[in-house]
């Protein structure tokens, strides 16, 4: 006998409709949980992943550091410029 005809078996043998209906509401609240337990391990996955750039840029940064001199508002106006032409 395969699962699904136990599983068919054990419904027909439920004595009245009331227990049939709470079956297909226990059933029904197991997928919920199911699938809240799905996201939750979907999004730790992504925060791991989102986790694991940030170190790698982390590590980047300070293995090729900015020149002390850097000039971070004049590369930003020079950027202005080259895109938009005259803005201040």
């Amino acid at each position: 006998m395969t699962l699904r005809q136990e599983a068919y078996a054990m419904i027909d043998s439920l004595p009245d409709d009331d227990s049939i209906k709470f079956f297909i509401d226990m059933i029904r609240r197991f997928n919920v949980v199911t699938r809240k337990t799905e996201e939750i391990s979907g999004k730790q996955n992504s925060l791991s992943e989102k986790r694991q750039a940030f170190l790698h840029m982390e590590e980047m940064k300070r293995k090729y550091p900015f020149p002390k001199d850097y000039g971070y508002e004049q590369v930003r106006k020079e950027a202005m410029r080259e895109k938009y032409g005259c803005v201040d």
